[in-house]
C-alpha cells in the first residue's frame, strides 16, 4: 500500500513538471490576445481608405488598453486558467514569442 502511494505521488509530481507558471501563462495570454486582436483589426481595415483605417485602429487600441487596465478581465482569467491546466511549458514559451496569428496558432498544435 505504501509503495502504491509513493508511486502515485511520484507520477503526480512528474506530470506537474511540464506545467507552466501563472506569470508565464499571463504573459502568453496577453501576447496571444494582442496578436489575435491586431490580426483581426488588420483584416477589418485592409480594404478601407487610410483615414478610416486609422480611426478604427485608434478605437481598437483604446479598447485594448482599457481591457489591459481592468484588474480582472474574465476572458484573461479563463485564458490563464486554461493555460495552467492544459498547456505545456514549450507551448507557453512559444506563445510568448510569436508575433503573427499563424505562428501563434502553430504554438497550440
Amino acid at each position: 500500500m505504501r509503495c502504491l502511494l509513493l508511486m502515485t505521488l511520484c507520477l503526480l509530481s512528474l506530470s506537474a513538471c511540464n506545467k507552466p507558471e501563472i506569470e508565464d501563462c499571463r504573459r502568453a495570454c496577453w501576447n496571444y490576445n494582442k496578436v489575435m486582436v491586431w490580426d483581426k483589426v488588420n483584416q477589418e481595415v485592409k480594404d478601407l481608405p487610410p483615414e478610416e483605417a486609422a480611426v478604427i485602429r485608434a478605437q481598437r487600441e483604446a479598447e485594448f488598453k482599457a481591457m489591459q487596465e481592468r484588474a480582472e478581465d474574465p476572458g484573461m482569467l479563463n485564458c490563464i486558467t486554461n493555460c495552467q491546466n492544459d498547456a505545456s511549458k514549450d507551448q507557453v514559451t512559444c506563445m510568448q514569442e510569436k508575433t503573427t496569428a499563424a505562428a501563434m496558432e502553430a504554438c497550440l498544435k
